[in-house]
């Protein structure tokens, strides 16, 4: 790290911009946001610079640049279009001890202006040791496109409380705990939404107070996505990063783990095939434990936990034990993978519905004679047995030549898509050694899976039998 972050309190402080041009301009604003008092040095001014002066705002100076300039100034920014004239002023503020930022010259700053996101009075710089502001500028973007419009009104709010609450809850750690809870809790979601929650201090208080197990736990079933870390929802990873236990299923990424917290404790509760593993009755019992103990559970399932999630039996746990949960959905595996294969879902022309169903059922039989043409057949954990999936479909009636495709590990960086037919499905299986997590997408949309390729389109492969013509890449 070659830059310290700091947040310089410049409020009524003296600061000295040398240039009176656009990039001036851009800074002087930056300054005057902050609050401070500011002079600028130049031979001329921007009109709006101009405008400033007129209205009070800023001081302005005629001249050269000289080191008595210096004098009653917190820092000084070079923003004129001569690098001499900067490196003469950042050569002076080294002189005198002063803070100096020479724009677009790393080598000459010892403070750099970083890309702001401003929620105030929450604030976040990013910075890249002026190596580059472009993607500062992108970071920031990204930033502010995951953080609430009104995340500066829930800060005041809390800092309204701050005084209250210390004086309310003398205990530190539990001050922290209901600090924790609070913004866990509905009160978040009530500001975002443009409420007013002015009141709202007095009933958390008194539920915090009032509540026998106030020092309890609570459980989080979030979804995690389908295996991109990106497509984790916002709110999913708040709960995450303040969970203090964190059990998570055999295809969670590490990069979606590494959003929680440092402390938190990491107890893998996934599954493996053919191998002995924890049963869903002992991850019923452990999370229930962990609650009652006084512990935050994120409980992190892959895709949407209510989608084949077996969230259904963990809730029921749950609610006979009266704890209290929340439940974050997530994007699910066939919304993510039919995505990043270019594949509608649903089409007016072609598909008119979406039928969901898992390749694993208690007696290991599928039953799929209810499907009929013009809908999309999406089927989980069920690589073993697509054999029987293509008889059973071309069985029932089902054209052979009925577009399928497999997503295997769909959304991460390793996403294969195979593309093939019912009537070649078993054989494209084998091919190409498909093995879970792997989803099977079944009915007309798949044709568009070539066309409308954009995610790793050199993965998608085309499978057809040697007799026939190849329609793309021939595996």
């Amino acid at each position: 790290m070659e830059y310290l972050p700091i947040f310089a309190q410049l409020k009524g402080r003296s600061c000295l911009v040398v240039g009176g041009g656009s990039v001036a301009e851009r800074k002087v604003i930056q300054l005057l946001l902050a609050g401070a008092k500011i002079t600028v040095l130049s031979k001329d001014m921007t009109e709006r610079l101009k405008e400033f002066h007129g209205e009070g705002k800023i001081k302005y100076e005629v001249g050269p640049f000289s080191r008595a300039d210096l004098a009653e100034n917190w820092l000084v920014i070079a923003a004129t279009d001569n690098r001499s004239a900067n490196k003469e002023v950042a050569e002076a503020a080294e002189a005198e001890r002063r803070l100096c930022n020479v724009v677009d010259d790393p080598e000459l700053c010892s403070f750099i202006m970083p890309a702001i996101v401003d929620r105030d009075p929450i604030t976040i710089a990013v910075g890249s040791n002026g190596q580059s502001p472009v993607i500062s500028r992108w970071v920031k973007g990204i930033i502010e496109s995951v953080l609430p419009a009104r995340l500066g009104s829930l800060g005041r709010l809390a800092g309204r409380w701050r005084g209250p609450v210390r004086e309310a809850i003398e205990d530190t750690e539990q001050r922290r705990r209901f600090w924790e809870h609070m913004i866990a809790g509905p009160i978040p979601e009530q500001i975002f939404a443009g409420q007013d929650c002015t009141n709202a201090l007095d009933a958390a208080l008194k539920q915090w107070k009032e509540k026998t197990d106030s020092h309890a736990g609570q459980a989080y079933i979030v979804g995690a996505g389908p295996g991109s870390p990106d497509l984790i929802t916002l709110r999913g990873r708040q709960l995450l990063s303040q969970a203090e236990v964190v059990l998570y299923d055999r295809l969670i990424s590490t990069e979606v783990l590494a959003y929680a917290r440092r402390d938190a404790e990491l107890i893998s509760v996934g599954k493996t095939p053919g191998q002995p593993s924890i049963t869903q009755k002992q991850i019923n019992r452990l999370m229930v434990q962990l609650v009652k103990e006084g512990k935050r559970v994120c409980r992190l399932k892959g895709g949407d936990p209510m989608v084949f999630g077996r969230a259904g039996e963990e809730l029921e746990a749950l609610a006979e034990a009266e704890l209290p949960f929340q439940i974050v959905p997530g994007v699910s595996a066939v919304e993510g993978c039919a995505a990043y294969a270019g594949i509608p879902l649903t089409h007016r022309d072609m598909a008119h519905s979406v039928v969901l169903t898992t390749g694993q059922t208690q007696d290991g039989v599928v039953d799929l004679s209810g499907l009929r043409p013009g809908q999309t057949l999406a089927l989980y954990m069920g690589v073993a047995r697509y054999a029987a999936v293509e008889k059973q479909l071309v069985d029932n009636g089902h054209d052979p030549d009925t577009p399928v495709v497999i997503v295997e590990r769909g959304t991460t960086t390793e996403q294969r898509v195979i593309a093939t037919v019912l009537k070649t499905l078993t054989k494209a299986t084998k091919k190409f050694e498909i093995s879970p997590p792997a989803l099977l997408l079944v009915g007309e949309t798949i044709r568009y899976a070539e066309r409308y390729s954009w995610f790793a389109p050199e993965r998608l492969m085309i499978f057809r039998d040697e007799e026939r013509p190849p329609l793309a890449r021939v595996c």
